[in-house]
């Protein structure tokens, strides 16, 4: 690996051109910092440089601080690993400095990498740079003058969306706001970059400092009333994300009292930020997302993915068509069987939708859709499945029914052939009784719906061979998921850590509490929705066909009730048709059904664990208790029992998964 190091050259036309070394992505690691002092010092002392010109090695300028120092605090709670950047480097010693320097970004400049380029005179860009300030997402702001110096290049509006939704934009789209003063291309970057930092030093091109700008900030009324705004919004949709009003907080000062005010305020607020529960959370899941991708005996053993070229989805219902989308989007063309043409049309038809509800978003052109579309091809038996590396199985959970489709597909399918299941709790072992080729059965368990969920849970058996867990890693990055590897038992890792939560809330809408309000309770605690309402949206066909299978494998821990099984006798299906717990109308978000009480009375009276016939007094904090507290002690049980490799593919999993909130 190349040392992490800063180089300076300096020209005969007396530009020092100082490089950040640090691959992959030219980190600020507290060395580079330690570097940059050291050379632009140097610089300013030498009677040959008249300019600078600060570049990235290996055409990336900055990929931004090194979010590893935000582990390193973390652990020890010692603040004085932050290396002081905002002020000492970026103000005193690239900004203020008696000579110019002008940033040439390629690649990428993200957070405190555009930060140092911020505090240039100059950008220089590549057109395809990606520009960003993602720092909101690992629960902190901008650190090196970022809260001050967007607003002031690019405009309050603009800077506040990049900043507090964390987007990165394009270098040609920030030209035109400002951030960027020219755009080039890679061959003429440096040279024309070293012409712009000597016409600044010669004043035959503005010499600007960002930080004194007020130009781009608009009178001070309107200023106010933008923040206010934004802080009206955060509030609403980041309750739990103290971020997002520290980032205004930032801003607000400096709009107030002036940048300089601002940095040292963006400083205070920063160090407060890093220490908070919330960038631990976020902190902690950033790292546990790139750790997925190592699997002991499988990614260190020296194996290349084959490469899969087709693949055949097994069910056209809502799984299958979801995981049919998911891989025609990324350019794999796709077999879809069905049992009869009638299925067939219907699963088609839904794939369609699907590409169509992306084409509404502007997510996807219509000749891109047409494209994507043409990929798919229905069948209604197996003759073209002798070509295929892939069948992915995603019919309703029947044992039979599935010991039958892989007895069929090991007979049609070519011997290198991956034979998948989406299966969400069925044991593998039970799925792939019937077949000879123990070796090359994997689950591959989407979530609904499939083309949207980012999590691939990769399950595999003591016999799955490693290349097979490979080529399945594979697919899953080619289809922006994130893969994660578990051990094969009744509900894999997520289903299996997470059936209490159902149980723990029928327990307590059993024991008199009302079910809406521990939907609310658990909504506001940061998850998508209630375990009733997501009930409702996932089908009680789902709660039905598992609730027997986790009775048997969990014999004593799970808690029975009829719940269920009268909704359905009472003409509710979910979502499905508009009626559960809730009532669905087109456009429309849910509301609760007053008229279901009368079902649940009658649960509550057939399942009698009632004390007294009496319902309980429970504050909202034991609502989370009851609800989440035997998540974690399964959590622990899987865990002990090895279906994950490390703890954090369960907290990644939880949360992509099942929405679990990435700051808790």
């Amino acid at each position: 690996m190349a040392p992490v190091r800063v180089t300076m050259e300096v020209g005969s036309d007396g530009v020092a051109v100082i490089t950040i070394c640090n691959p992959p992505v030219n980190a600020l690691a507290p060395a580079i910092i330690d570097g940059l002092k050291e050379k632009y010092t140097e610089a300013m002392n030498r009677s040959d440089v008249k300019a600078v010109v600060l570049i990235g090695e290996g055409g990336k300028f900055s990929g931004g601080f090194d979010i590893n120092v935000f582990s390193e605090i973390h652990k020890t709670g010692d603040l004085s690993a932050l290396p002081d950047v905002s002020v000492e480097l970026v103000v005193n010693i690239i900004e203020d400095a008696p000579k110019p320097s002008v940033a040439a970004i390629q690649g990428l400049a993200l957070g405190g990498g555009l930060e140092l380029a911020m505090g240039c005179h100059a950008r220089v860009s590549t057109p395809e740079a990606q520009l960003g300030l993602p720092e909101l997402s690992l629960g902190v702001i901008p650190g090196f003058g970022g809260t001050q110096r967007l607003p002031r290049l690019v405009g309050l509006p603009k800077a506040l969306e990049i900043m507090l939704q964390s987007k990165s934009i394009i270098a040609k789209e920030g030209e035109k706001y400002g951030l960027i003063d020219a755009i080039v291309s890679p061959a003429d970057l440096l040279k024309i970059s070293r012409v712009w930092a000597l016409e600044i030093a010669e004043r035959r091109k503005p010499w600007i400092s960002s930080l004194r700008r007020t130009d781009r900030l608009g009178s001070l009324s309107e200023a106010r009333e933008i923040l206010k705004a934004a802080r009206q919004h955060y509030k609403r949709t980041a309750p739990h994300m103290p971020q997002h009003q520290a980032c205004l907080d930032a801003i607000e000062d400096g709009v107030n009292f002036g940048g300089y005010s601002g940095v040292l305020k963006e400083t205070k607020l920063f160090k407060e930020l890093v220490l908070s529960s919330t960038s631990r959370g976020l902190v902690h899941v950033f790292f546990s997302q790139r750790a997925t991708s190592k699997v002991p005996t499988v990614t260190d053993v020296g194996l290349k993915p084959r490469k899969i070229k087709r693949v055949a989805v097994i069910g056209g219902g809502l799984m299958g068509s979801g995981i049919a989308t998911a891989l025609i989007l990324s350019n794999t063309p796709v077999i879809l069987k069905e049992i009869d043409s009638k299925f067939l049309q219907k699963g088609l038809k839904m794939i369609q939708a699907n590409l169509e509800g992306l084409v509404k978003k502007g997510s996807l052109t219509q000749d891109k859709m047409n494209k994507t579309l043409s990929l798919v091809k229905g069948a209604l038996d197996y003759s073209e499945f002798k070509d295929v590396d892939m069948v992915i199985e995603a019919v309703i959970e029947k044992v039979p029914l599935k010991q039958q489709i892989f007895a069929d597909i090991e007979k049609f399918c070519p011997p290198h052939c991956i034979l998948a299941t989406n299966t969400s709790t069925i044991d593998l072992n039970i799925v792939g009784e019937k077949t000879h080729s123990q070796d090359r059965i994997i689950g591959a368990h989407f979530f609904s719906p499939a083309h949207v969920m980012p999590l691939l849970e990769i399950v595999r058996t003591n016999k799955t061979s490693p290349q097979v867990i490979l080529d399945l890693m594979t697919v899953g990055k080619a289809i922006k998921k994130v893969p994660v590897v578990v051990g094969n038992c009744t509900g894999f890792a997520v289903n299996r850590t997470f059936f209490p939560y159902t149980q723990g809330a029928h327990l307590l809408a059993h024991l008199g509490v009302d079910l809406f309000r521990i939907d609310r309770v658990i909504s506001n605690f940061g998850m998508p929705m209630g375990p009733f309402q997501l009930q409702d949206v996932a089908g009680y066909g789902v709660a039905l066909a598992v609730k027997q299978i986790y009775a048997e494998a969990f014999r004593g821990r799970t808690f029975e009730s009829q719940l269920t099984e009268l909704l359905v006798k009472n003409g509710r299906n979910g979502k499905n048709n508009g009626k559960g717990y809730y009532i669905y109308e087109k456009g429309q978000k849910p509301k609760p059904d007053p008229s279901v009480q009368a079902v649940i009375d009658e649960s509550k009276r057939l399942a009698n664990v009632m004390p007294g016939g009496k319902p309980i007094t429970i504050s909202d904090q034991e609502v989370l208790e009851m609800i989440f507290f035997p998540v974690v002690n399964e959590a622990c049980r899987v865990l002990e029992e090895g279906v994950v490799i490390r703890a954090s593919d369960l907290d990644i999993a939880s949360v992509l998964g099942m929405g679990f909130p990435r700051y808790r």
